[in-house]
């Protein structure tokens, strides 16, 4: 009957052994809970980066719109300035004209 003694070590070993693992599994557990918490930070800074890139792009818009309204009223002031040069140009040449009427008028008259 010298078996029954080794069979004691057994019992315990195997309640070690549960220990063991459920330690294991307790810290593998805490690891994925940390995991998890870190996945959800990423993805809170993700959603603000979205967030941030949307209010970036309407404000873009808005800019881009603004710059195009003022390059249209650029373009009416640069053609009512051509038009002004225009009539500028129109009533020198008439004064020209009006003086040389009167030097030639004034020479005759002489």
């Amino acid at each position: 009957g010298g078996g029954g003694g080794g069979g004691g070590a057994s019992p315990r070993r195997t309640a070690a052994e549960y220990d063991a693992r459920l330690a294991d599994l307790e810290r593998e557990r805490e690891c994925i809970e940390r995991e998890k918490a870190q996945v959800e930070r990423y993805k809170q800074l993700l959603l603000k980066q979205r967030d941030i890139m949307i209010a970036l792009t309407q404000r873009l818009n808005e800019r881009d719109e603004q710059i195009m309204a003022l390059q249209d009223e650029l373009d009416a002031y640069d053609k009512n300035q051509a038009a002004l040069e225009n009539k500028l140009d129109e009533k020198t040449a008439q004064c020209i004209r009006l003086q040389r009427l009167e030097l030639d008028g004034g020479a005759a008259a002489a």
